[in-house]
């Protein structure tokens, strides 16, 4: 695709194993596909060089890539191992995916074929005083980029909103706002940060390694 800005995961597989050179060669079939996406606004119109994209499996965990669109809004992914995706949108306090479309996406890759995706954005100036954090399977992480089941620092006053991207149900258990209850696949929590101070918390169901700090500090 000409003028595509392209993010590999590596080459194709090579391998193969034969029953002693009796049989015929066979031609070699790619484990993997490709991603390719374009950004546009709810009424269309491609939006280039604006954002990125963040490719995530679905655990909710990061494979490690990142791209932005190009000029033309377009984007893609090659290489990618068969198998499920997650894909988020990021531009902060600048554009927002908003409902009714799906966000972080869910998508499928084929052995040997591309996938087409559009992602649909809201542009405007959007209040910047809400951190949303990922309740991932087995694992909490800020976004975009914070650590897993790490500290995530916030000023007094900002929204938390906890939202699970995985497949398992999740809780957020501990902190002033002692329990969220059962969070199922794509619910989210919301609270408040009133109480400056170091809070831990917890997942119920995945530990002992779903545990997270949130930091409340005054502005």
């Amino acid at each position: 695709m000409a003028g595509v800005t392209v993010v590999s995961l590596g080459a194709m597989l090579t391998g193969c194993s034969s029953d002693g050179g009796t049989s015929p060669t066979a031609p070699l079939l790619s484990t993997k596909g490709s991603l390719d996406g374009l950004l546009v606004n709810v009424q269309g119109t491609p939006q280039g060089n604006f954002g990125s994209l963040i490719l995530m499996y679905p655990s909710g965990q990061h494979v490690g890539m990142t791209i932005a669109p190009d000029a033309n809004g377009k984007f893609r992914f090659a290489d990618l191992p068969a198998g499920e995706y997650q894909l988020r949108f990021q531009a902060s306090g600048q554009a927002i995916v908003p409902e009714p479309y799906q966000h972080p996406i869910k998508f499928t890759i084929d052995a040997g074929k591309t996938t087409q995706l559009t992602v649909r954005i809201q542009r405007g100036s959007f209040a910047q005083n809400q951190v949303e954090i990922y309740c991932g399977d087995d694992f909490f992480q800020a976004q975009p980029d914070g650590t897993e089941n790490g500290e995530t620092i916030v000023p007094v006053g900002t929204v938390v909103c906890w939202y699970n991207v995985g497949r398992k149900v999740h809780t957020v258990t501990g902190g002033p706002w002692d329990d969220s209850g059962d969070l199922q696949r794509t619910q989210s929590y919301i609270w408040v940060a009133t109480v400056p101070g170091v809070h831990a918390y917890r997942c119920t169901y995945n530990q002992p390694g779903m545990r997270a700090t949130l930091r409340v500090v005054g502005r």
